[in-house]
């Protein structure tokens, strides 16, 4: 019995040993499970820690990114001010994606002294960014403060302490590795993020041998207009009724009172993203969670794709929008909210409004610039390029100045034609011009302008450029006019001689009748001075008949005359009678009265002829020897007058100069002429005859090639011009015209047309807006311009033939008017009046940028594919109940359609659904294939509109205030961001 108890004592000894022992090492192993589960937590604690934070870095690094942050270099990772995000800045996310195009533009723009602000030419593009963010530096309202201020609670497993976490490194490195895929603007990014203790620190904290490191893959690539299907330019209203008109810009989508009116229909569905400028208002949901869904206001429009917004929210009765509930089966903010088609790719907010898109809708309004030296400068070059403008330019002078023989013309082209230089060599030909001579002095080998001096039918022509100089000496007569004058003098000579001799003659002549005439009054003299023969008387016989005797008585008394011989001489008694006795005479020593009789008839002829010879004949003589002497002076006179024109023939010269304006830029649309006359008195031609110098102007300007017109046509006639000189009265001066004429040797005069616009300074300010390279469409304005205010310029682009350049908007309106798969054609419009799609259309495909659009009532359903920007819009709710399938051409599904509608097709005629037989990374494709492959895809649509491939309704390329052409910036303004991997060291 005692063994018995002793050794029952002993087992139970043993017993509770054994128990103790069990308990010992149930509580060793217990403490080490609860100690090893507290770890757990801890670790998962802080795993979840350590990862939130990391995740939620990457995610506001990527939304950075797309934002493009210049990330600040503060330990904060915050958003560095506008003002001081550029070209310098290190953390610039526009510098880490630019393409080496875009940087190459920015080298081309300071080259060409535009601002782009601090750079450094040498290094403008990043490939990579480092920065950090410190969790002692970051406040509450840091957007990453609540995830990393929960780091500070990270504690060790073994609660010797916390794992000190300082910050956050992060890199941004842009990878620029050939194997990657790349078709256009693409811009691929490795991101990491890393814990670190302190960030002089490289490596980054580990656990275990586990870096506490994420890294993200994503590409970047331009956010197009033509992406999206739809661009609201103000607020999305899906609570309101669809002829609700509210604020500028609004646009309104149907809301139903139950989706029960909607008789199952899908209603409209976007199946590509929408651009919406502000906020998006849905229908109330007031009604209890087992309601029925037809029994709840509903808007059917389906948003398929993302939806992205300016700067706004989404907004419910007024105030901001949020689910019943988180997650719940009905409340799935993303998918099937009851009262719309929901967001079913979420929501995407820029953080700041398309401002291009405002003015577009004209929700802002402000002073668009003027478009006049644009204007301008389009008139400008079709001025200079269109043959058609050319040949309406007329070439006009007037007189400027005038002084004796010298005078000043400005001779100037109209609608800003201007003389343009020919390529060939300056020369000068002569009509008929004799033995006159001609020389050009031009600065410059060719002419723009041919002048040509035309004397009567002579006429001498030369080239001059702008700064040239024309001499010319005209031929003065001729041989055949000169030997007139030297006949004229012969003969006058000839004439004068034979009168001089003649004189001769007649002094010989009236010397002799002088001599006869002394000889006959000698002879006379003598004659007389012989005594008269006597005469003998016969007695007396006295009869009386009476007896008285004597006469008294009738007595007759006869008395009888003797003469006395020949020979006898008669002597006078002196005693008065006759006594009876006889004188005795001897023979021929009496007067001859016969003798006497017939030279007293000489002398008297004699007398009368000399007295004619000295009144008449030799006055007579002299008389013809002083005409002879007069005509033989003059014409030797004459002759040395004619003879002193030829040795001082008329010059005229032509110099012209080129017009300079206040600041010495040269004119080329004008000239001024100074033309100089001298030895005027000699314009004589051929036959000696005054003629009046006419001057002919030729103008060269772009319908000229090496001095000859371009067209088959001919030359221009208004560029041809006549100034038509005048020889004054008193032959020493010259008249000039007051105008140009068009025509030679006419009065009439053309009215002077100098234009005001100074168009060398317009045609630099032209040249200076185009200064981009040679294959650039456009010019480059500067980095930071804002082309917002012009937007409705910008995109007043594609009309029709028929639309007026620079109407606001271009065309007025289009109609879609049975519209369908069988008759689509791709259009490109902007801007519309208004955009009408009919009933009768079921197929819609295009670019349009529409002040308003309208989808009238229907019964059939409507296929769009396309870009729509509005302004408004109004969608018949008919047409929401028929449905609406709306997507942009990049949807998957829309290349597809548009090959069946034949919207896209091969070049070569082939079936686009064809298999092609070339792989399409084939290193050398052949020229056909690569263009078929183009044309059956969207990348061929694309190309049809410029500005659809902006990444905003902002432009890239616009008109700047006073600026003479369109400039482009060249900047992605937005992009899309695809995370392609994420991966971690966690």
């Amino acid at each position: 019995m005692v063994n018995s108890v002793r050794n029952k004592k002993g087992n139970v000894l043993l017993q509770i040993l054994a128990a103790t022992a069990v308990m010992s090492t149930s509580f060793y192993f217990l403490t080490n499970y609860v100690i090893g589960q507290k770890q757990q937590i801890v670790k998962t604690n802080n795993m979840v820690k350590l990862r939130f934070a990391m995740n939620s870095t990457l995610d506001y690094v990527i939304f950075g990114v797309r934002q493009k942050y210049c990330f600040t270099d503060d330990n904060l990772l915050l958003n560095s001010p506008t003002d001081q995000c550029n070209l310098s800045h290190q953390g610039s996310v526009e510098r880490l994606i630019m393409s080496v195009e875009q940087e190459n533009f920015i080298r081309q723009l300071i080259a060409n002294n535009k601002n782009v602000g601090p750079v450094d030419k040498n290094n403008i593009r990043l490939s990579q960014v480092n920065r950090y963010v410190q969790i002692s530096a970051v406040t509450a309202s840091h957007p990453l403060f609540p995830v990393l201020n929960a780091l500070k609670d990270v504690k060790a497993a073994d609660d010797d302490g916390s794992i000190r976490v300082d910050g956050v490194s992060v890199t941004l490195k842009r990878d620029d590795s050939p194997y990657l895929p790349r078709s256009g603007r693409e811009v691929y990014m490795r991101i990491t993020v890393a814990l670190k203790t302190s960030a002089k620190e490289k490596e980054p904290i580990q656990i275990g041998s586990t870096p506490l490191v994420l890294s993200s893959s994503v590409v970047i690539y331009p956010r197009e207009v033509g992406s999206f299907a739809l661009l609201v330019p103000n607020d999305l209203h899906l609570d309101k009724t669809w002829d609700y008109t509210g604020e500028t810009g609004d646009v309104s989508l149907h809301m139903f009172s139950s989706r029960a009116e909607l008789a199952g229909s899908q209603g409209l569905v976007f199946q590509s993203p929408v651009f919406v400028n502000r906020n998006v208002h849905l229908p109330v949901d007031d009604a209890s969670a087992e309601a029925s869904p037809d029994s709840i206001r509903y808007s059917p429009v389906t948003f398929a794709d993302r939806l992205y917004m300016g700067n706004g929210w989404v907004f419910s009765n007024g105030s901001m929008y949020s689910p019943r509930s988180s997650g719940g089966s009905l409340d799935r903010f993303w998918s099937d909210a009851r009262t719309f088609g929901g967001f079913l790719k979420g929501i995407e907010n820029d953080g700041g409004l398309d401002l291009g898109l405002s003015y577009f809708g004209k929700v802002m309004t402000g002073t668009p610039p003027s478009t006049k030296d644009m204007e301008d400068c389009i008139k400008r070059g079709n001025e200079l390029a269109s043959k058609d403008l050319l040949y309406k330019s007329q070439l006009s002078g007037r007189l400027t100045s005038a002084r004796t023989n010298n005078f000043e013309y400005r001779m100037a082209l109209s609608n800003g034609n201007k003389f343009v230089q020919q390529d060939n060599a300056s020369t000068i030909e002569f009509f008929n011009w004799g033995n006159g001579t001609a020389t050009a002095d031009a600065k410059n080998a060719d002419g723009v302008v041919k002048v040509s001096l035309i004397l009567g039918n002579r006429a001498v022509e030369g080239q001059l450029d702008s700064d040239g100089k024309l001499t010319m000496k005209a031929p003065v007569g001729s041989q055949e006019y000169y030997n007139k004058f030297i006949a004229a003098v012969n003969e006058t000579k000839k004439a004068y001689d034979q009168a001089l001799k003649a004189y001769d003659v007649l002094q010989t002549e009236l010397s002799k009748y002088r001599s006869d005439l002394n000889t006959a009054e000698l002879a006379l003299a003598a004659e007389e001075k012989k005594p008269v023969k006597p005469i003998v008387k016969a007695p007396a016989s006295t009869e009386t008949s009476g007896s008285g005797g004597g006469a008294a008585g009738g007595g007759k008394t006869v008395e009888k005359v003797v003469e006395a011989a020949p020979e006898t001489e008669v002597e006078d008694s002196g005693s008065g009678s006759s006594s009876g006795s006889s004188t005795t005479v001897g023979s021929g020593k009496y007067q001859d009265p016969d003798k006497i009789e017939s030279l007293e008839k000489e002398i008297s002829e004699l007398k009368r002829i000399i007295k004619t010879y000295n009144n008449t004949t030799i006055p007579n003589q002299q008389s013809q020897i002083n005409t002879a002497s007069y005509s033989y002076d003059k014409a030797r006179t004459d002759k040395n007058a004619y003879e002193t024109l030829v040795a001082n023939p008329p010059t005229v010269v032509v110099d012209v100069d080129p017009v300079k304006n206040i600041i010495g830029r040269v004119q080329s649309d004008r000239l001024d002429f100074q033309i100089k006359f001298s030895n005027v008195k000699s314009l004589i031609d051929a036959n000696g005859n005054y003629v009046d110098p006419v001057l002919r102007i030729q103008a060269y300007d772009n319908t000229f090639y090496n001095s000859r017109p371009v067209s088959q046509g001919g030359a221009n006639a208004q560029l041809l011009r006549y100034l038509n000189f005048k020889v004054a009265s008193n032959r020493n001066e010259i008249n000039p015209p007051s105008s140009v004429s068009a025509e030679a040797n006419s009065s009439a005069s053309l009215a002077f047309n100098e234009s005001e616009i100074d168009y060398d300074a317009l045609d630099e300010k032209c040249r200076v807006a185009r200064d981009a390279k040679p294959s650039q469409s456009f010019g480059s304005a500067g980095w930071n311009v804002s082309f917002a205010q012009g937007t409705r310029n910008s995109w007043n682009f594609a009309g029709l033939s028929s639309s007026k350049l620079g109407s606001d908007p271009i065309l007025n309106e289009i109609v879609f008017d049975n519209a369908s798969r069988s008759n689509a054609v791709f259009n490109v419009r902007s801007i519309v009046g208004k955009c009408v799609i009919k009933s009768n259309s079921s197929f819609v495909t295009g670019f349009y940028a529409c002040d308003e659009l309208v989808i009238e009532a229907r019964n059939s359903p409507l296929r769009i594919i396309g870009t729509f920007i509005v302004g408004s819009m109004k969608v018949h709710p008919t047409a929401l109940k028929s449905g609406i399938i709306w997507s942009a051409i990049y949807h998957p599904q829309a290349t597809r359609e548009l090959r069946a509608a034949k919207v896209l097709k091969s070049f070569s005629g082939k079936d686009c659904n064809d298999e092609s037989g070339e792989p399409i990374w084939h290193p050398i494709p052949s020229v056909q294939e690569v263009a078929d492959r183009r044309g059956c895809n969207t990348i061929s649509l694309r190309a049809k509109a410029d500005p659809f491939q902006w990444t905003s309704v902002d432009p890239d390329c616009g008109l700047l205030e006073n600026a003479t052409n369109t400039t482009c910036k060249r900047r992605l303004v937005r992009f899309f961001v695809v995370e392609q991997s994420r991966e971690a060291g966690l």
